[in-house]
């Protein structure tokens, strides 16, 4: 049995009418501002041909489709005028259908209306939602539309979608040939800037100039390749098109990024900036300073068109670098800032706005101290118009003689008062500071508040008025010798090379003096330091970034700190972390220990130390940060000078007597020392609350300690807190 033809209803149309209206749709849907391809003559176009299309097609269109469409565009309408015309067409359209006529002109002028209110709608909700919806209408209405023209009108209809279809096909496939030609350039574009960045923190301006102009002509070839001419039709589809132009965007404007970078590192010359005969040229830091703002600039723009990468037609690998891009040039933006910082700032602490001077402390971790170690010399620097001039290299005993018969920590910190104050800083003659002021001043491990107090108290013990405070431990000596060569060392009859300064001055100098060589190992001390000083001062350093190359990790390693009286300059050093201030505690609480010396020996040459941190939280979310310290003296109990091995408390030879400090939040619930609970004498010290406690080692003994404080309950959803925050307390290191 043969099935029954299906009917479809052909409207008569007026296909003139249908077209003028059409067009009339076109041209005033033009006015809407939308951006297909984000090119304005190909858009107008486009918009006209596709909405004249629609309307065409409409006039044809079951009374429903136009009615419906109508509806939808007034539904997500935000604006009152446009959901208005609208309700308009939807009336009209419903007309239609009530009035069962064929109405073409009618039903061409309700298509009109959808199409121009949908292009006018802002739905809210993620980004192109209302396009979306406008398109899936709009599309078929056509297609209904389309379906009821006579047969000979449809089929070259079907042709024509299928001729754009396949002219779409060979522009996406022509992009995509052009994407798979550019990306070697842009991947090598991105790891060429990478290299620059890596050569610039380096403080290698020439690589970081060959590597960023490398990178400039990689991004120039693959703007070449995505301007070009396989990816020029695809410019005429909407959305690609504008990921296209982003995607040629970028490598243009990288282009010129990297190339203004490598212009203004070209103009820095780092040997200018050297230390030569005790002297740098100011003027030469003063201009490299503009060459490195442009530098900022010019990363900055490359970063701002990196970030577009998000939203360009990329392949994901060449995204992936890209974004890798991204984040290396995020994570340069400080270190270039506080280079620029520097280099600003660097002409007045070398004098150029008046003379300058800084005390510089040497400190020994053989006898710990919460900074790291005791001072054992200092000395004094002059710095006028960047000329240096050592004026004074003397013992630390000396500040404690004259400190001791009238000097005051008036002004010093408080919190050092507080906790400290009692090892030599109050309660002498008359409420001045006690001998011993000076061998303890680095009792505290926070920086600043050390460097206020000597800087109140040095002109107090004969010295003068200081703008700064540097201090240096035995391994920062070491590290400054390979730029001096060997020291000798009369008083020992030794050489001191720079491979062994750190071990000579913790450890060798107390055995080769013995038991009665005091005053001349302080003597050999000050030879070392003297003529450290001089060979740097009046050889030649090496170029800034090489310098801080060499001494970085011990910046980090707390080791090489500086600190002056101008806030502006504080707040650089804080940066660099040459400050050494106490970090904040995070979140997640934080804990360190410091260790000082209290039995008037050397014994922390042989100190070991093991440190465990975690965090516990139970079913509940409560949670506890838990520390467990062990502290092991390795020391013998015979057979070293009593300098080193013995002690002024009372104990046996190679016994150890600490000031323990535990650093950590104020929520402290209990401290269990080999497996007995203490009480501990709590403080505040730079933000951390800190408590401490007295213990006494014997030789090859250990101690454990065990903390326990409560930290705040998670909060469902909250960032992650990063963790405990600690830091070390720089003593003699373990091999």
């Amino acid at each position: 049995m043969t099935e029954p033809k299906r009917f479809v209803r052909r409207n008569r149309v007026d296909e003139r009418a249908a077209l003028a209206i059409a067009l009339s749709s076109g041209l005033i849907a033009a006015f809407a501002g939308a951006a297909p391809t984000g090119g304005t003559v190909v858009d107008v176009a486009l918009v006209v041909l596709a909405v004249g299309a629609v309307v065409w097609a409409s006039a044809s269109a079951p009374w429903w489709a136009s009615a419906g469409a109508c509806g939808v565009g007034a539904a997500i309408a935000m604006q009152p005028v446009v959901a208005t015309v609208g309700l308009v067409g939807f009336v009209a359209g419903l007309s239609i259908g009530i009035r069962r006529r064929d109405q073409p002109e009618m039903r061409a002028l309700a298509g009109g209306i959808a199409a121009n209110v949908l292009i006018r709608s802002e739905l809210e909700g993620f980004f192109g939602l209302s396009a979306i919806i406008g398109l899936a209408v709009l599309g078929g209405l056509f297609l209904v539309g389309l379906r009821r023209r006579r047969s000979a009108i449809r089929r070259n209809g079907w042709r024509a979608i299928g001729l754009i279809s396949g002219l779409c096909l060979l522009a996406l496939a022509g992009l995509t040939m052009a994407l798979l030609a550019a990306r070697p350039d842009l991947t090598n574009a991105s790891r060429q800037s990478q290299a620059a960045i890596d050569a610039l923190n380096a403080g290698d301006y020439d690589t970081a100039a060959e590597e960023l102009q490398r990178a400039s002509t990689s991004f120039a070839r693959a703007n070449n390749q995505l301007g070009g001419l396989l990816a020029l039709p695809s410019r005429l589809l909407p959305v690609v098109a504008q990921n296209v132009d982003a995607a040629a965007n970028l490598a243009d404007e990288a282009e010129g990024a990297t190339s203004d970078a490598a212009g203004a590192l070209r103009e820095i010359e780092p040997e200018t900036l050297r230390f030569v005969s005790g002297a740098v040229d100011l003027d030469a830091i003063v201009d490299i300073e503009a060459p490195l703002v442009r530098v900022q600039e010019a990363l900055t723009d490359l970063s701002s068109v990196a970030d577009e990468v998000d939203s360009s037609w990329l392949l994901d690998r060449v995204k992936q670098e890209l974004s890798e891009l991204e984040e290396d040039l995020d994570d340069n933006e400080p270190r270039l800032q506080n280079a620029i910082d520097a280099v600003r700032l660097a002409p007045r602490m070398l004098g150029a706005e008046g003379e300058r001077t800084y005390l510089i402390l040497f400190t020994t971790p053989s006898e710990a101290r919460g900074l790291g170690g005791f001072v054992g010399n200092y000395a004094e620097v002059t710095i006028t118009d960047g000329r240096l001039r050592v004026t004074e290299f003397a013992r630390r005993s000396e500040l404690d003689d004259v400190a001791q018969n009238g000097a005051f920590c008036t002004g010093c910190p408080q919190e050092l008062l507080d906790r400290y104050g009692r090892f030599g800083f109050t309660s002498g003659p008359g409420g001045g500071v006690q001998h011993g002021v000076w061998q303890n001043i680095t009792m505290p491990a926070h920086f600043p508040y050390v460097a206020e107090a000597a800087a109140i108290l040095y002109p107090q013990s004969g010295g003068k008025q200081i703008d700064g405070v540097l201090v240096l431990d035995p391994y920062v000596v070491e590290a400054l010798m390979q730029y001096t060569g060997p020291i000798e060392v009369p008083e020992f009859g030794v050489t001191v090379t720079p491979g062994d300064a750190a071990q000579f001055i913790i450890e060798d100098q107390y055995l080769l003096a013995g038991n009665e060589g005091t005053d001349e190992r302080i003597d050999a001390l000050q030879t070392l330091g003297e003529s450290l000083l001089t060979k740097l001062l009046f050889g030649s350093l090496p170029p800034p970034a090489d310098l801080a190359e060499s001494l970085s990790p011990l910046v980090e390693e707390r080791r090489l700190l500086f600190w002056t009286n101008d806030l502006e300059e504080q707040d650089l050093l804080g940066r660099t972390g040459l400050l050494g201030a106490l970090p904040e505690l995070g979140d997640d609480g934080g804990f360190s220990v410091a260790v000082s010396n209290a039995s008037g020996n050397k014994i922390e040459i042989f100190l070991e130390q093991t440190v465990d941190v975690r965090i516990d939280e139970d079913s509940s979310g409560n949670r506890q940060l838990i520390a467990d310290v062990t502290l092991t003296n390795g020391a013998p109990s015979g057979g070293l000078p009593n300098y080193v091995i013995g002690n002024s408390v009372g104990l046996d030879p190679g016994s150890s007597r600490l000031f323990v400090s535990f650093y950590g939040p104020p929520t402290l619930t209990s401290v269990v020392l080999d497996g007995v609970e203490i009480e501990v004498e709590p403080a505040i010290e730079a933000g951390w609350f800190v408590y401490g406690d007295f213990v006494d080692i014997g030789p090859g003994a250990s101690v454990k300690y065990a903390l326990v404080f409560d930290l705040e309950p998670v909060i469902p959803g909250a960032a992650d807190g990063g963790g405990p925050i600690q830091w070390t307390q720089p003593l003699v290191r373990r091999l």
